[in-house]
């Protein structure tokens, strides 16, 4: 039902965007059946890509991106905190929010991107975003808030968004002062902070913001993880306004034990936690058939003396037999066998990532990278959880863009004959912007 309710969502938005020159209309179509965090995500790229003259048009285009954004399935960016994010089903969900698809990341980017072209809407429309709700957190959390780019974008608001007269009766200031005092979370602190520090003030004027920030810092509820994590963030941005208030802030409660052991690696051996460590994590390769799986992947990278195996070593009639071997074994494996969807598919896209890194140019590279695509079109987290479904095909085309024999061509033909049609948007977004984004859009990664 959800589903049905965002495509007639995105259908009456698209309904009303201007034609626009090729392939830029073409993504627009393609975004038009899209999820809305991707439909969003798109539209954003175009305005950004400098190439549509036309202000009206970026105008609308970024305005229909803000509100396709709010039906994002994630509504705030979470990032893993130190330790937790090798092999675990934590990681896999931080490396999904470092996309910067979630509702909040979207909305602020679509303001930011309107600030050059209506000030005014790009300060109406950030004043719409609701403000986030951040639940508790416990030590035993993996995975904690990340709201720099909200905080950014209201720095840029308060910087650009009011007119002189405003100024001059101080309605910037308010408008940060309204936004330090709905803060509720230790985690909104840091990024806080930075914004009052690049504020365009008068000294008179962040004395007046600090001394609100202050008061803030000695009442927040400091919940354990969010304490634990705001830690290293406020200590680097500690100056003497603030001094006093940090020092009452840091007796409020106990940091987190991050004491994980180490994890289990693909190509490496696994190292059980130490007893009574946090966060609580979900540890990839513990069932036995991934186990197995993975002991049988590690011979096809090393031989018997712990080496990795030569390209002339895995070219021999042996070693491929052995792979044909394992693409049988790899066939067998059902997610019944393991805890979730979601699990069974980022360990299953792992042991295709590290194949078609292993095999050797050619038929049989060609055949496993076709499995690959038609694996991840079917699979059902996409339902589920689109944006943590995504992450694997963004994570494999950078994959094989890096490497000399990576042949992205290739899986890019294959993401355009899947019939999907988030693979199919990104491959002419691939092609048409080459994937980059704006510098500001990845800077805190």
């Amino acid at each position: 039902m959800r589903r049905l309710f965002l495509l007639s969502l995105s259908a009456a938005l698209f309904a009303q965007a201007p034609k626009l020159p090729e392939p830029y209309q073409s993504i627009v179509e393609l975004a038009h059946s899209a999820p809305p965090e991707f439909a969003s995500d798109a539209l954003l790229r175009v305005v950004e890509s400098g190439k549509i003259p036309d202000r009206g048009t970026r105008l609308d285009l970024a305005e229909q991106a803000f509100r396709l954004a709010g039906s994002a399935t994630f509504p705030v960016r979470m990032r893993g905190v130190p330790g937790s994010t090798t092999d675990t089903r934590s990681g896999n969900l931080s490396q999904a929010y470092d996309l910067k698809l979630d509702a909040l990341s979207l909305e602020s980017r679509a303001v930011r991107d309107l600030l050059s072209l209506d000030a005014a809407k790009a300060r109406e429309l950030f004043q719409n975003i609701p403000r986030p709700t951040l639940t508790s957190l416990t030590c035993d959390d993996a995975l904690v808030y990340d709201l720099l780019d909200f905080y950014q974008t209201l720095g840029a608001v308060a910087n650009s968004a009011f007119t002189q007269k405003e100024r001059d009766k101080e309605e910037h200031v308010n408008f940060f002062l309204d936004y330090i005092g709905q803060a509720t979370s230790p985690v909104q602190l840091a990024p806080l902070g930075r914004a009052i520090k690049a504020a365009n003030v008068t000294p008179a004027q962040r004395d007046i913001l600090w001394n609100r920030f202050n008061g803030l810092l000695e009442g927040v509820q400091a919940d354990d993880r969010s304490f634990s994590a705001s830690l290293a963030d406020l200590s680097q941005l500690v100056n003497p306004e603030m001094q006093g208030s940090f020092e009452k802030y840091r007796q409020k409660s106990t940091p987190c034990k991050d004491d994980l052991g180490a994890s289990v690696l693909i190509n490496g051996d696994a190292q059980p936690p130490k007893t009574g460590s946090t966060p609580k994590i979900e540890r990839y390769w513990q069932s036995p058939e991934a186990q197995r799986l993975l002991m049988d992947a590690n011979k096809l990278r090393f031989g018997s003396d712990g080496k990795p195996l030569s390209d002339a070593d895995r070219s021999t009639r042996e070693w491929q037999q052995q792979l044909t071997d394992f693409l049988s074994e790899l066939a067998d494996w059902t997610p019944a066998q393991e805890k979730s969807e979601a699990d069974f598919y980022h360990q299953k896209c792992v042991v295709f990532a590290a194949l078609i890194e292993l095999i050797p140019p050619g038929a049989q590279r060609d055949k496993t990278l076709q499995a690959y695509v038609d694996f991840i079109s079917n699979s059902n987290l996409q339902q589920q959880s689109p944006v943590e479904w995504f992450m694997q095909a963004h994570s494999m085309l950078e994959r094989v863009r890096s490497t000399n024999t990576g042949e992205p061509a290739k899986l890019l033909d294959a993401f355009q004959s899947s019939g999907n049609a988030v693979l199919a948007l990104y491959t002419t977004i691939e092609k048409t912007f080459g994937g980059k984004l704006p510098s500001w859009v990845t800077l805190s990664n």
